[in-house]
């Protein structure tokens, strides 16, 4: 499992390749992202600057997470991803996230 740290406070990001069966996908077509840490669940509806998945390169999706106040600890981050086809959206993963 893929481990990954967020300063609170910080400017630093999570840069992830979102892939299906080793290809990276098409995020054209998203409309929404969250990511559940813990009892917080960050969405791109409300914090959009937290989410950026246009950064030019397919598949990549670049979280910033320093300003969304989480609590200092240790979690399992769920990613879903959301799209007019998948409103109830797919559970692209989970990862470590260490929040410092």
């Amino acid at each position: 499992m893929t481990t990954e740290i967020v300063y609170d406070g910080h400017d630093n990001t999570i840069d992830l390749l979102l892939k299906a069966d080793g290809v990276a996908c098409d995020l054209t077509d998203v409309t929404r992202m969250t990511l559940e840490v813990g009892d917080d669940t960050v969405d791109s509806d409300v914090s959009g600057s937290a989410f950026d998945w246009a950064p030019g390169v397919t598949g990549k999706l670049i979280l910033a997470l320093g300003d969304e106040s989480l609590t200092v600890g240790i979690y399992r981050a769920t990613l879903t991803v959301y799209d007019a086809t998948n409103s109830d959206g797919i559970v692209w993963g989970t990862f470590k996230l260490i929040v410092r």
